[in-house]
């Protein structure tokens, strides 16, 4: 408890004094940058989106509310919404499918990732809309809890598992060989 108390005086201080958000600043920054890279898949790209998420925080600063919310589920809301408006731009999405990174996904799903399995999984995976596809990443792929992931998509938690749920089993279905 102390250290969120920590934080929301860190936060007040930035408001007054902008120089003052680089402690959030180096506390936060190696989580987005990690968050956007696996996203980007490109470390010059997730360096510019890490960079313009500090920035709109920074500027947004005055606005934030605290509303029971860690200022990382903010912060990485943001990181999202840039990451959002690039694809847009660019008409892509990429999904980071390391064997790593899928291995609570696969035993989520009950599956033995052969190398076939994970060609499987990337089409089924690039076969999600945008929402479901943000769930399962940043549940499986970054480690966040259910909590942290409604945290971060603006949902309760329960929201967040029921969604995820049904998503794996959207993928489970998209997976089983047909007869």
């Amino acid at each position: 408890m102390a250290q969120a108390l920590g934080e929301a005086e860190e936060i007040d201080a930035a408001r007054t004094d902008p120089r003052r958000f680089t402690v959030l600043y180096e506390r936060y920054f190696n989580d987005m940058f990690r968050f956007l890279l696996r996203r980007a898949g490109n470390r010059d790209l997730a360096s510019d989106l890490t960079q313009e998420t500090f920035l709109k925080a920074m500027l947004a600063l005055p606005k934030y509310q605290q509303r029971g919310l860690p200022f990382r589920a903010w912060l990485y809301r943001i990181a999202l919404n840039e990451l959002r408006m690039h694809w847009r731009k660019k008409k892509e999405v990429l999904i980071d499918l390391s064997f790593a990174h899928v291995k609570g996904l696969s035993e989520e799903m009950d599956l033995r990732l052969e190398e076939d399995d994970m060609q499987r999984l990337a089409r089924a995976l690039s076969n999600l809309d945008e929402a479901r596809a943000q769930l399962i990443q940043l549940r499986y792929m970054d480690g966040l809890s259910f909590l942290e992931v409604g945290q971060v998509l603006g949902i309760g938690e329960d929201a967040a598992k029921m969604r995820t749920h049904r998503t794996l089993s959207a993928l489970r279905s998209n997976l089983t060989p047909r007869a």
